[in-house]
């Protein structure tokens, strides 16, 4: 198994195992803490420079780093969605000097690392998945493994699961049926909503660098079982 199909397989299993009233965001967001071993952790989109919003926080100084950035108009968070780039820094660090006004009003309260990941789905930025852990030691994971899972994410969230492989006019109900009966598998095999194994799916086919279509065949096929 490869490491990126291993990192994929935990998401899925914590996301399925977190509390069944829980946003499909949120559990993806706190999957995403347990798995990078940090303290906190948000998922942001942005549909331009000033629609800015937070999906999910998983505790209060998560939620008021990102308000800070909406409100001041500045930090990591932002830089990273605007330049699709993995984007970093310290607290405290006064070398620092790209967000000073984010740095003077966090101050208070956050003295550790941030890190901020592009959701690169596809050939745009969908949104952010910001960390921050209390101390400067390295996340459980390379930043590497980081930026493919927070890319996952992003697939996972992506409104339409067909829509950046069809071609206009192609026609797809064959594989729109077949992705539907791959999604009632999953459903029975994890004991999912179904929105959550449609999530589980289309994080497959990125992590595989395969179409939607492919994964649901796939399972139908019973090749791939997410039970097992």
């Amino acid at each position: 198994m490869s490491e990126k199909t291993t990192i994929l397989t935990r998401l899925a299993a914590l996301v399925s195992h977190d509390l069944p009233d829980r946003p499909l965001t949120d559990r993806l967001c706190h999957a995403c803490q347990h798995l990078l071993g940090v303290d906190s952790a948000a998922i942001t989109v942005q549909s331009d420079e000033t629609s800015w919003v937070t999906l999910c926080a998983t505790n209060v100084l998560a939620a008021r780093l990102e308000d800070l950035q909406d409100v001041i108009g500045e930090g990591p968070s932002r830089d990273a969605f605007l330049y699709g780039e993995l984007t970093v820094t310290t607290f405290g660090d006064d070398s620092d000097r790209r967000w000073p006004e984010f740095h003077r009003a966090a101050q208070p309260d956050a003295h550790g690392i941030f890190y901020a990941l592009p959701m690169r789905p596809g050939a745009e930025v969908l949104g952010v998945l910001s960390l921050y852990r209390r101390d400067a030691a390295p996340l459980a994971e390379p930043l590497d493994t980081a930026q493919f899972l927070s890319d996952a994410v992003g697939a996972a969230l992506l409104r339409d699961p067909l829509a950046h492989e069809e071609q206009p006019g192609s026609g797809s109900w064959a594989g729109r049926a077949e992705v539907h009966q791959a999604t009632g598998m999953v459903i029975a095999q994890m004991s999912l909503p179904p929105e959550d194994a449609l999530a589980i799916l289309k994080a497959h086919a990125y992590a595989l660098d395969t179409t939607l279509a492919d994964v649901a065949s796939r399972v139908v096929r019973r090749e791939l079982d997410f039970g097992r």
